[in-house]
């Protein structure tokens, strides 16, 4: 393991050299201010930033790798913590009144104990609450049935006539087809803004491929147009993959020596 690691810092760092770069492109290592804007994550923003304020529960849905959690650091970044406190959680919640302690921890609010306490201190909490909690929760697909059902009663406040926190549920497309079936239909019909993200188009993938070079210090592309092309055709616009051909391309490029990478020189790569 250790050998492995060295070996591949030996060639990110001959990668660095060779093609001039201050830092090594395509890793998930993004700064707020450099996150490329695409249009489906432009849209994803509006609707989230929109929504936020008056609704309950949002979805943010997507293949593996298109961009969601880019999405939501970007969304979470740009709130007014003046108004809002953000949360993340993961999906992996067991039960009820784990969610419910989850949210409290998230709020650094000590939670009891007791199943019943948490759930009367987390009502009080909210309500008292001078900013909006807005409870991202990642990989919603993988909650257990119960726990997603109990979203329902965690946004009812005074009688559901005022919304005190929102919900951003952000999963694979499974998470859609999960609340499809009727014991969530509870759940479906409070979700008025859906989002749902795709890949990139191939002309997307060659400004998102420029762009990643670019604010790496590259002031030049090292891709050829061809090279781009190709990317999109294997990655199917689908950032991560997009990452991880252009990554395993620089470092083949630097070790032969290749100026210009060519679509002869992308890798073979299983998704």
């Amino acid at each position: 393991m250790a050998s492995h690691f060295i070996t591949e810092q030996s060639h990110i760092g001959r990668v660095l050299d060779f093609y001039g770069f201050s830092y090594m492109p395509f890793s998930k290592n993004v700064h707020q201010d450099e996150i490329f804007l695409a249009a489906g994550l432009k849209d994803a923003h509006i609707m989230l930033d929109m929504g936020v304020a008056t609704e309950d529960i949002l979805m943010i849905s997507g293949p593996i790798g298109c961009g969601k959690s880019v999405a939501l650091r970007y969304f979470m970044g740009s709130l007014d913590l003046n108004a809002y406190q953000p949360v993340y959680i993961t999906g992996n919640v067991c039960s009820p009144s784990e969610f419910y302690k989850r949210v409290l921890s998230g709020l650094m609010i000590d939670p009891p104990f007791s199943p019943v306490k948490a759930k009367a201190v987390y009502f009080k909490s909210i309500s008292d609450m001078s900013k909006k909690p807005v409870i991202v929760v990642d990989d919603a697909q993988d909650m257990r049935d119960s726990a997603l059902l109990s979203i329902k009663d965690m946004v009812n406040f005074d009688a559901d006539s005022k919304s005190k926190i929102t919900f951003i549920l952000s999963g694979q497309p499974e998470l859609r087809i999960k609340l499809s079936f009727s014991m969530f239909s509870a759940i479906r019909q409070r979700i008025k803004l859906d989002i749902s993200l795709k890949g990139l188009s191939l002309e997307e993938t060659c400004a998102y491929i420029d762009h990643s070079l670019s604010i790496c210090g590259r002031a030049t592309g090292c891709f050829s147009d061809n090279a781009k092309s190709e990317i999109f055709k294997k990655a199917e616009g689908i950032a991560r993959r997009i990452n991880k051909l252009c990554f395993k391309s620089l470092i083949v490029g630097a070790i032969n020596k290749r100026e210009v990478i060519d679509s002869k020189d992308i890798p073979v790569e299983e998704f």
